[in-house]
């Protein structure tokens, strides 16, 4: 089952078709790929650390601030919030098509989301109690994966509305959409740099799944992995120092950490189930991700190294696509 949706996520990137719901496998080899010498950076990954084991217990104090996920415990995908302990997870959609893919805004007041219920991908925005579900794209083509600028004026998002899926940017309104950088194969999955100046992202451009960046204008494109295992769904930290992806270079995806320029790879889980889709707290000090390990998509908290892994969703369905909001006195959750 997961190379074949392996071979579908990898297909999406050239305009066949796209499966959001990524599960990594069936890439890697059983020790660390060797990267080539061909890289725009040639970075190359630091050892792994030794086994972080899950926490037994929940986490006391919990860290601020609230998460959103996919989870599928209602039949199909849907938006759900939680705080970062697990508790009061609480659904924001409730419509029979897909809604996947959270993004936080800046201020913690909108999340932007892809859903399907227009009969293809479309790029949605809502209020972060889940009011006001507004079509932002209204194009017939596949539009996913959002990602707010720093300054809450843009959002990113990959689109095949020109052929092959590339990184696109548009007004927070829906207005103005342009694509930033022609793609032979595909792009997806943008992460803006803190600062708003660049835009990390995945490509397909050299036949594996490597992971770029940008500047905000589309010019600069600088290649940061080079492997024969795929790299995967980037994310800035927000105090700019790091990129948090996930890599198949094991039998398995598991999540490492870069610095900006693609040096000093490291990997933070060695668990033999799939780990992957990271995302920041807004101090940077923890990640929350996806992991199979429990033999179903759960969501997991861990701090920035490795330590302290702990499942915070523990449902029997898939829980997936965790967003980490800014801390505001709306989402700052637990005390």
């Amino acid at each position: 089952m997961f190379c074949k949706q392996r071979v579908i996520f990898l297909a999406a990137l050239t305009g066949i078709f796209l499966a959001v719901a990524f599960w990594p496998a069936c890439g890697g080899q059983e020790e660390e790929a060797t990267p080539s010498a061909t890289p725009s950076a040639t970075p190359s990954a630091t050892p792994a650390m030794g086994t972080a084991e899950p926490s037994p217990s929940p986490l006391v104090p919990p860290p601020p601030g609230r998460i959103a996920f996919t989870s599928e415990r209602d039949g199909n995908p849907e938006i759900y919030v939680m705080n970062t302990d697990g508790s009061d997870q609480t659904r924001l959609t409730d419509n029979p098509a897909s809604d996947r893919a959270p993004a936080w805004s800046p201020d913690g007041s909108k999340i932007a989301f892809s859903s399907e219920r227009d009969g293809n991908p479309e790029i949605y925005v809502m209020s972060a109690d889940g009011s006001n579900q507004v079509n932002l794209t209204n194009n017939p083509a596949n539009d996913r994966t959002p990602a707010w600028s720093p300054d809450g004026s843009k959002i990113a998002f990959s689109s095949d509305r020109e052929g092959n899926s590339a990184i696109h940017v548009m007004n927070a309104d829906g207005s103005d959409p342009a694509k930033l950088a022609e793609s032979r194969t595909g792009q997806a999955m943008p992460t803006w740099s803190p600062d708003g100046l660049k835009i990390a992202f995945l490509s397909t451009e050299t036949g594996q799944t490597e992971i770029y960046v940008m500047n905000a204008d589309g010019s600069g494109i600088t290649r940061l992995t080079n492997d024969r295992a795929d790299n995967m769904w980037p994310a800035w930290s927000p105090d700019g120092s790091k990129i948090a992806f996930n890599s198949e270079r094991y039998r398995h995806a598991d999540i490492y950490t870069m610095n900006t320029d693609g040096l000093g790879q490291v990997r933070l889980t060695t668990d033999p189930g799939e780990d992957y889709q990271p995302a920041w707290s807004p101090d940077s000090a923890w990640i929350v991700f996806t992991s199979n390990r429990d033999a179903n998509g759960e969501i997991y908290v861990m701090k920035a190294d490795g330590s302290s892994q702990t499942n915070i969703t523990n449902n029997t369905s898939t829980d997936s696509d965790p967003a980490w909001s800014a801390v505001t006195p709306s989402t700052s959750g637990n005390p």
